[in-house]
């Protein structure tokens, strides 16, 4: 997917000279058995998706962190040592529903490629589909779905060179309807952050906390790293007209 992060309202992106970058791949194996190890004795998926989030709290942010591209051949990426907040979310979804460093890799590869097939072409570039297509594997579920608004008009995007462009209506959950976030929302639920720009769907994803205070995990631009801050702060600083937002299901 796509990202960048907004400030004074409008999305920008951080040079990539001041992002740390470095083409690695494998998640650490004796890392993900401890990870997987911490969240094996949680009660239910929220608590494994907060244990898992919180403990990858302060890695850095990692700027081009996955391989592939037009003319370049895609590789799985599952490191642990540093993310950007689509990487962050996949991570940390792939480790909450697997049992063992196995079906952590191949929980990742369904979640960001389409119908799991490793390409370049096949890589959820758009958050809207990559949202559609893990809703249509029963990865996640759609939350608060019904209460969730057409705004604006239809948008084409087109911003990835070498991909198709894809057309898209916005429809999501205006931060209006806060209040019925804030009375369903669990730990872990996904979160997209709505763009202001014709030919982007997002800016920003992450993971929500619900612990008194609604707050949100994710890896920041930035701020160089996976920080936590009030889901309400970010709404306001970003001015975000609204929200994508789904539920991981638990998985067999």
């Amino acid at each position: 997917m796509l990202s960048a992060v907004s400030l004074g309202g409008k999305d920008v992106y951080v040079p990539k000279s001041e992002q740390h970058s470095v083409e690695q791949t494998d998640a650490d194996p004796v890392e993900v058995e401890r990870l997987l190890s911490l969240a094996a004795d949680a009660p239910d998926l929220p608590g494994r998706l907060g244990l898992i989030s919180e403990a990858l709290m302060g890695r850095p942010y990692v700027v081009d962190s996955l391989v592939g591209g037009p003319g370049k051949s895609e590789q799985l990426v599952t490191r642990l040592d540093g993310f950007d907040c689509v990487t962050f979310c996949d991570v940390v979804l792939a480790l909450a529903t697997s049992s063992d460093p196995a079906g952590f890799r191949s929980r990742v590869q369904a979640l960001r490629y389409h119908r799991g097939l490793l390409s370049w072409r096949n890589r959820n570039h758009y958050t809207h589909s990559w949202l559609e297509r893990n809703v249509g594997a029963r990865l996640l579920e759609p939350l608060l779905l019904a209460l969730w608004h057409t705004r604006g008009a239809p948008r084409t995007l087109d911003i990835l060179p070498g991909y198709p462009a894809l057309d898209w209506q916005p429809r999501f959950l205006p931060w209006s309807r806060r209040a019925s976030l804030e009375a369903c929302a669990h730990t872990g639920d996904w979160v997209g952050f709505i763009s202001h720009r014709p030919r982007m769907d997002t800016f920003h994803v992450g993971l929500l906390v619900h612990d008194g205070e609604l707050t949100v995990r994710h890896a920041s631009q930035s701020r160089g790293r996976v920080i936590e801050e009030p889901l309400a702060v970010c709404m306001k600083d970003w001015d975000v007209p609204g929200l994508l937002l789904a539920r991981p299901i638990s998985q067999p």
